[in-house]
């Protein structure tokens, strides 16, 4: 099973969504190879395509997609 987890950046008055990434369920490391804070919030995956474009990791997501039959 997998999930989504939020990486953030600095922005004025505090921070601000990076990126959301594909990590699996319970674990820190995206499927980019990227390395999250473990207590970064989740969201199901089932939220991947309601995320603006611009926040979700294009390596995260192409990974995921490959993992899925065809047609999904």
């Amino acid at each position: 099973m997998v999930e989504l987890k939020v990486e953030f950046r600095p922005a004025p008055g505090g921070r601000a969504i990076h990126l959301w990434h594909v990590v699996h369920t319970g674990k820190s490391t995206g499927l980019c190879g990227h390395e999250l804070t473990p207590a970064a919030g989740t969201l199901p995956i089932a939220e991947l395509e309601e995320l603006r474009a611009e926040t979700r990791c294009v390596a995260c997501r192409r990974a995921y997609r490959a993992t899925l039959p065809p047609g999904d």
